[in-house]
This record gives C-alpha cells, structure tokens and sequence, in this order.
C-alpha cells in the first residue's frame, strides 16, 4: 500500500538521502542500482480545451497520443514546451482516464494553479510520468546506451519485489551506501579509478578511470577506497545522485 507522495524525499543527519518510489520488478537484491526511461508524452490544447485551460485554475485539459489509467501521471509533471506559457512547469496531483472530459482528452489536476491561459493555436506540452514511478533493475546496458536512455535513481537499502503486485519502497540517493559493482580487471588498483557509472550487468554500479571519462554518462558516486576492488561484490560507495 503506498503511504507517501511518489518522489518524496527524507535526509538523516549523517547525510544520506532516500527517495519513496515504486517498483514493478518481481525480486531485487539489496544494494542494486535502480532507474527509470522516461519520455514526455506530446499533448496539445484542443478548442474545447482552451476555454478550460484558464489561469488561475488547478486543473488542465489536454489531448494525447496514447491511453493511460487513471492516476497514471500522479505525481508526475506537465511542461510547456511551445507557444503560449513556454517554459512554465506544474507538478499533476491526479490524472484522468483517458477519454475524459471525451475522447482523446485526459483531464490533469495540479498543485498550482495555471499561470497562463492558454492558446489552441500555439501552446504544446509534455507530459511526464512521476520518475518515481515503477523503477526496474538498472538493466544490463553499457553505460546508458541512447537506445534506452534509462536514468538511475537509486539504490536498494533491501531485497524488495512482488510477483503479483507494484512495490513501494525506499531507496538510496545519496551518501554512504551499500552497492554491487562491475570491476573490469585490476579496475580500483589506481587512485584515479573511483568514479562509478550505470553498469553493464544488471542492478550493478560500474567502477571507471576518471581521467577516462566521457561526457553524456551519468556519474552516480565514488568508491570510498582506492585499493583493488572484487567484482560482482557489494563496496560502501559514496552516491549522489540527488
């Protein structure tokens, strides 16, 4: 059963982070990387929407391209992307099932209230599943590949999963953590390799030469020592991916 908003996040006083979210995944182990695929869904404002979509209101109407369940956008977020009100972003506290107010329209209902009225003719959006929202094992893709574009948002501080149903959970963010890592031979022997990527097997994070980054790759934290490390095993690593 969900107890807290998707995304919300508690900081102790040693400085760790941890984030609430969901997870679609039968099992994961403790200590595995967590992400996310997330893509904007193109919306537009209808005519009849654009008499709706006034500002000062917490509610917008939208036209998209595919069907979601109601609540599918919880805790999620609407950019405008084009046209009138560019640029501005509102947090959706509920979503509609597609087809109302009719069909092909979602009705989206926020925190704030619209800053904008908007324009059928000019403004466009994205909307934004919450990336809290039904994480899956970092999967077993070198280094973010641009097929995927996965991002990761955490770590498992436990064994979670459910065969039969979503699993919310807390999971690690940042500071000291517990995680499995990809070692390529003697990675970690040098001082400069300490920096940790996405893995290319799954859940794991990936120890790599700093001085042989590139950029594009998301660094989710350092190892804490600089000795020769084991792979496929679990290290205390420093995350900060908040």
């Amino acid at each position: 059963t969900q107890k807290h908003r998707l995304g919300t996040m508690r900081v102790l006083d040693d400085g760790r982070v941890f984030r609430y979210c969901s997870i679609t995944a039968a099992t994961i182990t403790a200590g595995a990387l967590v992400s996310k695929a997330t893509a904007g869904v193109a919306a537009t404002v209808a005519a009849a929407d654009a008499a709706l979509n006034l500002a000062g209101r917490k509610e917008i109407t939208l036209t998209l391209t595919n069907a979601n369940a109601v609540n599918y956008f919880a805790d999620g977020w609407i950019v405008l992307n084009t046209g009138t009100g560019i640029g501005e972003m509102y947090k959706i506290r509920g979503s509609s099932v597609t087809g109302v107010p009719a069909t092909g329209r979602t009705t989206f209902y926020l925190y704030d209230a619209l800053r904008t009225t908007h324009v059928t003719a000019t403004t466009t959006a994205l909307v934004y599943a919450s990336p809290y929202a039904n994480l899956l094992i970092n999967p077993a893709v070198a280094n973010e590949a641009a097929t995927t574009q996965e991002t990761a948002m955490g770590v498992t501080i436990m064994a979670c999963g459910n065969t039969s149903a979503v699993s919310y959970l807390w999971i690690q963010s940042r500071g000291i953590a517990s995680l499995v890592l990809d070692i390529d031979a003697a990675a970690g022997a040098e001082a400069n390799e300490m920096a940790i990527v996405p893995g290319t097997t799954a859940g794991r994070g990936r120890v790599v030469e700093d001085t042989a980054y590139a950029g594009g790759v998301q660094i989710i934290g350092y190892t804490l020592q600089s000795a020769d490390l084991t792979d496929a095993s679990a290290n205390l690593v420093k995350l900060l991916i908040d």
